[in-house]
C-alpha cells in the first residue's frame, strides 16, 4: 500500500510538475499552464518530450493540423485513431458538403493515409484518456503538406528543439525550433504548430465560375471556366438577429494590427480593411468587421486559429531584398469541408519606397505631394491604405482576376462625381492601380486616383455572404443566386473573368486603367508619362547616387510597355462575359475589326517608332556610357514576341470563320510587316533599334516556321503556329524579300545597305 502510495505521489510529481524544457523560452514562458487540462487534446512538457493526452471522446473527430512559419500557412484535416497500443494519426479525404471528394493529393484515389504513429505511455494511463509522446513528430518528422507553395524543407533533428505549448478549449499551440535544409543551408527555424478542433461544417455556398472567389481546395488546378462541384471560401457569417434586414453578426470578423507594424501607419491599414463595411452592409450585415490596434502580442495570440493578424513583412528591410518590389499577400487556413475560412492573415510586404515610387510614375504630374522625395506621411499611409483593402479582398475569399474592367466609360475618368461614386475602377481587386489618365488641367482630387472597394467588390459580397430567411428552400435560395449573377447582364462592370495564361482581350490586362476606349485612354496616358519623364531629373536632384533615376526610369519604361500591351490585347481579342448557356448573347464578343486596325497603327508609331522624349532624355547622357542595356529595345521585342504569338494566329483564324469574312490575319501580318519595314522604299531611314526590331521579326518568324508540335498532344499545339498561318507568313517573307532586292537594286549605294544585305541573307535561309 505504502509502495502504491509512493508512486502514486512520483507520478503527480513528474506529471503535474513538468521540468522545463532545454530552452526557456525568453516571451511569454507558459511552463505555470502546462498542465492545465482541457475537454480537448492536453499538452505537457517533461523534459525535453512533449506528451499529448488524447481523450477518447476525439478519436475520429475531425482536426486541423497546422503549421506557421513566417508568412507560409500549412494546414490539413486529420483524425486519431487507436489501434491496439497505438494511436494512430491519420488524414483523411475530405468530404465536401459539396457533393464531392477532396482527395489526399492529386490523383491519388485514397480515402486516408497514415501520417504518424504513437505508441501509448504506459505510465500515467487513464481510463478514458491516453497519452503519447509526440515530440519526434513535431521536430523531426518530415511533413508533406498539401497546401500550394508550402514546404518547410527536410529535417536537421540535431538543430531542432521544442521551446513551450500551450492547452485551449479547443486547441493545443506547439512552439518548436525546427532544423531543416533551406537554400542548401541548414537553419534552425522557429515553427508553431497547431491541432484545432472541427465543429459542425457551416452552410456553404457553391462555387460559380462567373463569380470572382477561391473555392475551398487549393491543391489542384482552378477550375477556369467550369463549374466544378466546389465551394466557394467565405467565413461564418450569421445574424444575430435572423429576420432583421441589417443585423449585427454572431461572430464579426476580427483582425489584430501587429505591433510591429509602425504605429504612423496602423490608422491607414485599419482604414483600409473597413472600406470592406459597406459591403458586408449590402449583405445585409452591420459591424462584420472589428479591427484593433495591438501594443503587444504573445505567441499564442498570434498562432492561435482565433486571431487574424497584419503582419509587417521585415525583409524589405533585409539586404538583398531591399530593391525588390514587395506588395502584399495573405494566408488562409481553411475548413476543406465547407469552404469555412477559419484564420486569415494580411501580410503587407511593401516598403514605403515601393509605394512612393510606383505612386510618383503614375500620378507625379496630378499631385504635387509627389513631386518632392519622401512624401509626406498622409501620403504614404494612403497607399498602404489599398494595399491593406486589397489583401483584405483576399482574406474574405475574392481571388486576383479581372472584375469589370474594359466596361468603364473612358470619359468619365476626369468626371469627379463619377470618381466619388464609382471609382475610376469597379474593383480594388483588380491590378488597375493608380489612375493616370485624367490630365492636370482637370485638378482631379488625388484621393480619386487611388484604388477603392467599389461597387462590384460589394456586389460580390453581397452574393457570397447574403443570408436567407428561416424557411427558404435550397431551390429558392439557388434561384436568387442565379438572379444576382445575372445582374451582369445589365450591369457591364459587375462582370468577372480569371486571369489566365493567354490574355485575350483588353477586359484581361493588367497595370493600367482598363476603360471601355484602350486607345483614347493610352493617350491620356501616354501625355502623363511623358511629363514624369521630364520630371525626373528634379526629383533625384539631391541624390548621391543613379540608383533612384535608374530605378525610377526604368519603372517609367515598364509603365510605357504595359500600356502598348494593353493595346496590343484589341488584336484578335474579345470583351469577356462569362455565361450560362441559356443566358443570351456570346461569352466572347469580338472586337471590332476596325478598333483592332486603329490599335495597330497606333502601336506602329508608338511601340515600334518610340518618341525621344522616352528613349533619349536629355539626363541619359549624364548618367549613361552605352547601349547597353537597351531597356527600350527589350520590350518593344517583347511586344512583338506577344504579337507575333501563335495563339493570336489562332484567334484571328477563329474570327475568319464565325464572322464568314477571311483575311483577317493575313491582313494584319500584311499591315505589320508593312509598318516594320516603311523605310526600305529608300534603305536609308532608321536607327539602331530599328534594325533590331526587324531582324527581331524575321528570326520570330523563322523560329514560327519551324517549330513543329507534336500533333497527338493537343497542349503542346498552344504555342505551334498553324498551318494556314505559316503560309501567310512564308507569303509575307517572299513579299519582303522581293522589296528588299528592288530596293537594294535602285538604291546601290544606301548607308544601310549591310543591315538589308544581312536581312537578305537570312531571308534566302529560310526561304
Amino acid at each position: 500500500m505504502k509502495y502504491s502510495v509512493w508512486i502514486a505521489l512520483l507520478w503527480i510529481y513528474m506529471w503535474g510538475y513538468p521540468q522545463s524544457p532545454l530552452i526557456i523560452p525568453t516571451d511569454n514562458p507558459s511552463m505555470d499552464n502546462l498542465g492545465q487540462e482541457t475537454s480537448f487534446i492536453s499538452s505537457r512538457i517533461k523534459g525535453n518530450q512533449l506528451y499529448l493526452k488524447i481523450p477518447e471522446t476525439l478519436f475520429n473527430a475531425p482536426m486541423l493540423l497546422t503549421c506557421y512559419d513566417d508568412m507560409r500557412r500549412g494546414y490539413m484535416q486529420v483524425v486519431w485513431v487507436k489501434h491496439r497500443d497505438e494511436i494512430l494519426l491519420m488524414r483523411q479525404s475530405i468530404r465536401s458538403t459539396s457533393g464531392i471528394m477532396i482527395p489526399i493529393k492529386e490523383g491519388l484515389y485514397l480515402e486516408d493515409t497514415l501520417l504518424a504513429r504513437f505508441p501509448i505511455e504506459k505510465e500515467g494511463a487513464e481510463r478514458d484518456a491516453h497519452w503519447i509522446n509526440a515530440t519526434d513528430f513535431f521536430l523531426n518528422q518530415e511533413i508533406e503538406w498539401p497546401n500550394y507553395g508550402v514546404d518547410f524543407g527536410s529535417p536537421v533533428p540535431s538543430l531542432s528543439l521544442l521551446l513551450d505549448a500551450k492547452n485551449f478549449d479547443d486547441e493545443v499551440i506547439i512552439k518548436t525550433r525546427r532544423g531543416m535544409v533551406r537554400r542548401k543551408s541548414k537553419l534552425s527555424i522557429p515553427i508553431y504548430f497547431g491541432l484545432i478542433k472541427l465543429g459542425i461544417p457551416m452552410k456553404a455556398r457553391g462555387y460559380d465560375y462567373r463569380m470572382g472567389f477561391y473555392y475551398e481546395s487549393k491543391m489542384g488546378s482552378p477550375f477556369n471556366l467550369q463549374n466544378g462541384v466546389a465551394n466557394i471560401t467565405r467565413w461564418r457569417l450569421e445574424k444575430k438577429f435572423k429576420n432583421q434586414k441589417w443585423s449585427v453578426p454572431k461572430k464579426p470578423i476580427s483582425f489584430l494590427i501587429s505591433p510591429k507594424v509602425p504605429p504612423q501607419w496602423r490608422p491607414y491599414i485599419k482604414a483600409g480593411i473597413e472600406e470592406w463595411l459597406p459591403a458586408f452592409e449590402q449583405a445585409g450585415f452591420k459591424d462584420a468587421i472589428v479591427v484593433k490596434e495591438m501594443d503587444s502580442l504573445n505567441d499564442w495570440e498570434a498562432h492561435s486559429i482565433h486571431s487574424n493578424v497584419v503582419y509587417w513583412n521585415p525583409k524589405k528591410y533585409i539586404r538583398g531584398s531591399e530593391n525588390k518590389d514587395f506588395g502584399g499577400t495573405i494566408g488562409h487556413l481553411i475548413d476543406e469541408r465547407s469552404g469555412e475560412i477559419l484564420r486569415g492573415d494580411i501580410f503587407m510586404g511593401a516598403s514605403a519606397r515601393t509605394v512612393m515610387e510606383n505612386y510618383f510614375i503614375r500620378a507625379a504630374p496630378l499631385d504635387a505631394r509627389a513631386r518632392k522625395l519622401p512624401f509626406p506621411d498622409e501620403l504614404i499611409g494612403e497607399l498602404f491604405q489599398v494595399i491593406a483593402a486589397h489583401e483584405a479582398g483576399h482574406v474574405f475569399g475574392l481571388i486576383d482576376a479581372n472584375f469589370g474592367e474594359y466596361q468603364y466609360p473612358w470619359e468619365k475618368m476626369n468626371d469627379e462625381e463619377w470618381l466619388r461614386t464609382m471609382r475610376h475602377t469597379p474593383s480594388v481587386m483588380n491590378y488597375t492601380r493608380t489612375s493616370n489618365i485624367p490630365q492636370p488641367s482637370d485638378s482631379i482630387s488625388p484621393s480619386l486616383l487611388l484604388r477603392h472597394v467599389g461597387p462590384t467588390d460589394k456586389y460580390q459580397i453581397q452574393w457570397a455572404y447574403k443570408e436567407f430567411p428561416w424557411g427558404t428552400t435550397a431551390q429558392e435560395e439557388k434561384q436568387v443566386l442565379e438572379r444576382m449573377i445575372r445582374w451582369q447582364d445589365s450591369v457591364p462592370w459587375y462582370r468577372f473573368n480569371n486571369n489566365q495564361m493567354e490574355v485575350i482581350g483588353p477586359t484581361s490586362s493588367n497595370e493600367v486603367v482598363e476603360t471601355d476606349n484602350p486607345i483614347k485612354s493610352t493617350e491620356l496616358a501616354l501625355k502623363n508619362l511623358e511629363r514624369v519623364v521630364s520630371l525626373l531629373p528634379g526629383i533625384c536632384a539631391n541624390q548621391k547616387d543613379n540608383s533612384q533615376l535608374n530605378r525610377l526610369y526604368g519603372k517609367t519604361l515598364k509603365l510605357y510597355y504595359q500600356h502598348m500591351q494593353h493595346l496590343s490585347t484589341l488584336i484578335g481579342g474579345y470583351a469577356i462575359h462569362y455565361k450560362a448557356l441559356n443566358q443570351p448573347g456570346q461569352m466572347y464578343e469580338p472586337i471590332p475589326w476596325e478598333e483592332q486596325i486603329k490599335a495597330l497603327d497606333f502601336l506602329l508609331k508608338w511601340a515600334f517608332d518610340p518618341p525621344k522624349w522616352l528613349t533619349s532624355p536629355d539626363f541619359l547622357r549624364k548618367v549613361s556610357y552605352s547601349t547597353f542595356p537597351d531597356i527600350v529595345l527589350q520590350e518593344q521585342q517583347k511586344l512583338l514576341v506577344e504579337m507575333l504569338a501563335a495563339h493570336r494566329f489562332k484567334r484571328l483564324e477563329y474570327l475568319e470563320e464565325v464572322s464568314g469574312n477571311g483575311g483577317f490575319l493575313h491582313s494584319f501580318l500584311t499591315k505589320l510587316q508593312k509598318g516594320l519595314f516603311y523605310e526600305s522604299k529608300t534603305l536609308n531611314l532608321g536607327n539602331r533599334r530599328r534594325d533590331a526590331i526587324q531582324k527581331t521579326y524575321i528570326d520570330i518568324i523563322k523560329i514560327l516556321l519551324e517549330q513543329e508540335g507534336d500533333f497527338m498532344n493537343m497542349e503542346s499545339q498552344f504555342f505551334i503556329a498553324s498551318d494556314y498561318s505559316k503560309g501567310l507568313l512564308w507569303q509575307e517573307l517572299m513579299d519582303l524579300r522581293t522589296l528588299i532586292k528592288k530596293n537594294m537594286r535602285q538604291y546601290p549605294k544606301a548607308v544601310r545597305m549591310g543591315h538589308w544585305a544581312k536581312c537578305l541573307h537570312t531571308l534566302n535561309r529560310i526561304l
